[in-house]
């Protein structure tokens, strides 16, 4: 193929992508019409069951974790595994109290989840609100500083609670629309979630 006709394919080919326009932003009243159908049939699961990784940074620290949470309304159970056989350890939080099952068999308990992790972890996630915020909508009992939406109406990201999450893909498991890779942070914690399952109890 002669260099002409190269620059003459090339050019051509610029000009098509060029011509392709790229889909109008959703006008506000419609956008805010998407996020109100998603946000009510998210507030509509009563419960689900999590699995996937977790990458937690705090300052120059940081590791990696095999994730499995389970909610029930307010009770929440979290299992993260630690790699390279370092053991498993067991969050639980219902009417009867929080508690802390580390890889020596020991039990440990506190007023809340975040102390517990904070003491233990040395990290901490506000499990109540992220109970919220893995599901890609703001806890409704709390404030809100800033919420930003994607052109189908979902949360692309949020600051809450001194907490700033970011949605970075969805998927689509029994119909909903939920997320699949998302970051959370607040000052030096910063911890990457990726969700390789879901599955949801509704009210």
């Amino acid at each position: 193929m002669t260099r002409a006709l190269l620059l003459l394919v090339a050019g051509c080919l610029l000009a098509g992508c060029a011509a392709t326009p790229r889909p109008p932003a959703p006008a506000p009243d419609v956008l805010a019409a998407r996020w109100s159908a998603q946000r009510a049939a998210l507030l509509g699961i009563a419960g689900f069951t999590l699995r996937g990784r977790a990458a937690i940074h705090q300052g120059r620290a940081g590791g990696s974790v095999s994730l499995r949470w389970v909610q029930a309304d307010t009770a929440a159970d979290l299992w993260l595994m630690a790699p390279l056989g370092q053991g498993t350890f067991h969050l639980s939080s219902d009417s009867q109290g929080v508690a802390l099952s580390t890889p020596d068999g020991r039990r440990h308990t506190a007023l809340d989840l975040e102390t517990l992790m904070q003491t233990h972890l040395k990290w901490s996630l506000p499990i109540d609100g992220a109970r919220y915020w893995v599901r890609g909508v703001p806890d409704p009992r709390a404030p809100v500083t800033n919420l930003q939406l994607d052109a189908s109406g979902r949360l692309a990201e949020l600051d809450q609670g001194g907490w700033h999450l970011r949605v970075l893909e969805y998927q689509p498991p029994q119909g909903f629309s939920l997320p699949k890779r998302l970051v959370l942070s607040a000052g030096e914690v910063r911890i990457r979630l990726a969700i390789d399952h879901w599955d949801l109890t509704l009210k």
